[in-house]
């Protein structure tokens, strides 16, 4: 894992009238490894996501998006399409499918996008679509392939699994060429099975697509199996941070979160 940092965020704090979601936030993320963000309900965990995709844009700090394309990328005052852009793709805790479409046409689209064709451009299939049809076909196909999901191409998004839609998700994110992924309780609904193979998904896709990942993720069985440094947020503010084993001796931890037990908790 290369040391130089590929998520530089530093004193960040949102608001939201009187309501501070963030408050003087601070985290690195090196390129190359897989980083958890873990708290209660309401500790400003998705807030961190949205501010680090262009969702919100925080009244305070910083946020740099270090890509190996092109120069850091000062992310505060981005539009969302620009960060994702620059490499920045990320799934939601609830689901983004168009349910309707089949596995296939959602990844597809999220390959379109990624090249400036947007939605109704990869639906409507215009002359520009067209000229770029077997590249997003292929890109698709290989991702659909990568998440184990090329034999339900055909199959409509509604009827997968719940364990296969959040493989779906992650297909789609990676077929916009990311740098980096960010993952929204990707393990939320999920069955112990479904569990395991998405822990073995998030892995490969570290080890074997050279994509960096940032997850929150409430499962700690999930977060301890995966996470090679944890940040841990409580009432808006960061509180620890460390590798699984000092999270999990960390006092101030334990207190506000984890309890008694490592196990998975629902809080």
């Amino acid at each position: 894992m290369s040391e130089d940092l590929l998520i530089d965020v530093q004193q960040v704090t949102l608001r939201f009238g009187g309501v501070v979601s963030l408050r003087d936030v601070s985290l690195a993320m090196r390129r190359g490894e897989i980083l958890a963000v873990i708290g209660p309900n309401g500790a400003g965990k998705t807030s961190l996501f949205n501010s680090i995709t262009g969702v919100y844009q925080p009244q305070e700090g910083s946020i740099t998006f270090a890509s190996s394309k092109a120069p850091p990328l000062s992310v505060i005052g981005k539009k969302t399409h620009r960060i994702a852009q620059a490499g920045v793709s990320r799934t939601f805790q609830a689901s983004r499918l168009f349910s309707a479409l089949t596995v296939f046409e959602n990844v597809k689209i999220g390959a379109e996008d990624h090249r400036g064709i947007g939605v109704a451009g990869a639906l409507v299939k215009g002359p520009r679509t067209r000229r770029g049809e077997h590249t997003s076909d292929k890109v698709a196909a290989s991702m659909l392939r990568f998440v184990g999901l090329l034999d339900e191409s055909n199959t409509v998004a509604s009827q997968l699994s719940y364990g296969a839609r959040r493989r779906l998700e992650i297909a789609r994110a990676l077929a916009t060429d990311p740098e980096v992924i960010l993952l929204d309780e990707p393990a939320a609904g999920t069955n112990p099975s479904e569990k395991l193979e998405l822990t073995t998904l998030i892995r490969r896709v570290r080890d074997e697509r050279d994509v960096s990942v940032l997850l929150i993720e409430h499962d700690m069985k999930l977060v301890m199996a995966l996470a090679e440094r944890i940040y841990v947020l409580n009432f808006g503010s960061m509180i620890a941070e460390g590798t699984p084993e000092e999270i999990r001796a960390n006092p101030a931890v334990i207190d506000a979160y984890l309890g008694s037990s490592t196990e998975e908790t629902s809080a």
